[in-house]
Order: structure tokens, then C-alpha cells, then sequence
């Protein structure tokens, strides 16, 4: 009897290791990686919980019973990841779209990002064309490099509206508490992050705000690479997105992450 009651522990203890072997193995299939950059206060591998975006991501996954790892690379390098599953990652983000190259396919939005104008409390604008500005010859300041809206930079492009380039955000905020120039073109979101934490906008920040009428509210996508394994992944996380509300992850992840 004593070794039959041996000889059967052993097979229920056999049994349990491999149902543990299996729920391991369930478990670390259950990981998704993404790739992404550093654009505060989007995401960015130094922000409170990789930034407000990749809240809104790892949330959606979470309901769809993913974990999320998310790897922080320079934009080109982060697209590059998700095209050649470097990493096993199988998606990048946040896109405005998902053609920066073929072969991706774009969930549904996690997002958006209102690009407008920061205006200067005491000397605010006030427009409903984009001809306005440059009847008005207002001194609009925009960073070197960056693409804002078609209308606006083609009207910079003949002239019509007087652009006054820097190579940042801050510089141009700057430039507008000083009343050196009329506005600055910036995303919203990226103009509160600036005013919580840049050191060099603590005097003159309780001057600055985004001007009511945005220029274009950009809609933000999660790029999957365009596969078997990049749809199925897309169908959990729209599925998971959809139990979620995005902009109340945003409003509260600012309510906490910069105070």
C-alpha cells in the first residue's frame, strides 16, 4: 500500500507541475511588446508611467489580458523594431497614421493630440481662417523641422505668414512671455507638460495658454505590423481599447503625474 500511495503522489505531483508548466507558459504568452520614443508627455521612458499615451495602452492590453512591454527608441529605430519583430515587438506607436512605411495596419484611435496655437494671457489672438493670421501679420513662432498643418506651412511657404523659427518649444514659449513674438505653434498637451516641469518657464508660466481654437486635433494610432500576429493582436486590443475611456486615463494621469 505504501507504495502504491507513493507511486500515486507522484503522478498527482507530476500532474500539478505540468498544469504549473502550463499556466507559466499561458502566462508569458500573454506579453505584448511595443516600441515607442520619448515625446513627453505622450511617452517617454523617464515620465511617470512611460507617459500619458502609453497609460492608454497598456490599459487596453490590460483588458484584453495582455501585459505590456514597452521598449523607448528614437522614432525611426522604435518603426524599425515593429517591422522586423526585433524584440518579438509587433507594434509601434503613437502614429498620426500608420503609413510611414508598408506594411502596418492602425488600430483604432488611443488618442489625439491638439495641435494650435500658445498665446500670450494679455495679448491673445483671435482667428477663424488661417489667412487671418497673416492679415493680421502676427509673429508666429514654429520649430525648425517640425511638419504642422498643410495650410499653415503652405502659407509660410509663400510668405503670408510671417514664421519665426527656433529650435524648440521652449524657446519659443519663451519668446511669447516676453511678447517677443505674437504665438507659437504646439501640440496642447506638449505646452502643459512644458509648463509643469521646464525650470526655465517657472516666471512667465501663468502667462501662457493654448488658444481656444486649435489649428488640427490630430488623431493618435497604434501601428501593427500587417500579419497574422498583428491582426490578432489588433482585434484584442480594440476590443480591450473599447472597454476603456481614453480621455479620462489622460485628464487623470496630468491630475497626479506632474504635481
Amino acid at each position: 500500500m505504501l507504495e502504491q500511495n507513493s507511486c500515486f503522489t507522484g503522478i498527482v505531483l507530476g500532474a500539478a507541475l505540468l498544469i504549473a508548466s502550463s499556466a507559466s507558459a499561458v502566462a508569458q504568452d500573454k506579453v505584448v511588446s511595443v516600441s515607442t520614443l520619448d515625446w513627453p508627455p505622450y511617452t517617454g521612458g523617464g515620465l511617470p508611467k512611460g507617459g500619458a499615451t502609453t497609460e492608454v495602452v497598456r490599459a487596453a492590453f490590460a483588458k484584453a489580458s495582455y501585459t505590456t512591454d514597452v521598449e523607448y527608441r528614437p522614432w525611426k529605430r522604435a518603426i524599425d523594431m515593429a517591422a522586423k519583430g526585433t524584440d518579438r515587438v509587433v507594434a509601434y506607436f503613437p502614429g498620426y497614421h500608420c503609413k510611414h512605411r508598408d506594411g502596418f495596419i492602425a488600430s483604432e484611435p488611443i488618442g489625439s493630440g491638439p495641435l494650435g496655437f500658445a498665446e500670450h494671457v494679455d495679448e491673445p489672438i483671435t482667428w477663424t481662417s488661417i489667412d487671418d493670421i497673416g492679415e493680421q501679420k502676427l509673429k508666429i513662432g514654429t520649430v525648425l523641422g517640425y511638419a504642422n498643418t498643410h495650410e499653415f506651412d503652405t502659407k509660410v511657404g509663400t510668405g503670408w505668414i510671417r514664421a519665426i523659427k527656433a529650435n524648440d518649444d521652449v524657446t519659443n514659449l519663451k519668446k511669447l512671455i516676453r511678447m517677443r513674438i505674437d504665438a507659437a505653434v504646439i501640440d496642447k498637451l506638449v505646452l502643459e507638460y512644458l509648463k509643469a516641469t521646464e525650470e526655465s518657464l517657472a516666471v512667465g508660466a501663468d502667462k501662457l495658454r493654448f488658444n481656444e481654437k486649435p489649428l488640427e486635433d490630430k488623431t493618435l494610432f497604434l501601428c501593427f505590423r500587417d500579419d497574422e500576429e498583428g491582426h490578432s493582436l489588433m482585434a484584442a486590443f480594440n476590443a480591450g481599447l473599447a472597454q476603456i475611456d481614453v480621455e479620462t486615463i489622460v485628464d487623470d494621469y496630468f491630475a497626479t503625474a506632474f504635481k
